[in-house]
């Protein structure tokens, strides 16, 4: 087995790992959250802002949920486009709004796709 089919295969097993923490997460807390639009009222990022490469933005969110305007306790991480004052639909604890989710099924069918292509290509690299 040379060193890129074991790549692929870390590669699948991270990939399918996040898959499967995502799922378990959205099955077993799916009928607490519930969605919202909220407002980006700050933005952080973990490397400098005008590094574009391996950076991330991480935002806090205002929403309103049953009238009361709530503002994040955790951030959730959101497009590199994105600015304060634009609006992005959350998923929020119903019985404690101030927590944010950020798991998502786009995010769990995109990970497990990239784990089974990973996979196939392994195999198909050992023939």
């Amino acid at each position: 087995m040379d060193r890129d089919t074991v790549f692929l295969y870390i590669i699948s097993g991270a990939a399918l790992c996040f898959g499967l923490v995502n799922c378990i997460q959205f099955l077993l807390k799916r009928n607490r959250t519930a969605r919202t639009v909220g407002t980006i009222t700050s933005i952080k990022t973990p490397n400098p802002a005008n590094s574009k490469f391996r950076n991330s933005k991480w935002a806090t969110i205002s929403y309103k949920v049953n009238g009361k305007h709530y503002q994040s306790q955790n951030r959730i991480q959101v497009s590199m486009a994105s600015q304060i004052g634009t609006t992005v639909t959350v998923r929020y604890d119903t019985q404690n709004p101030e927590k944010l989710y950020s798991f998502s099924v786009l995010k769990i069918v995109v990970s497990l796709v990239v784990a089974a292509i990973c996979i196939v290509e392994a195999v198909f690299n050992l023939a």
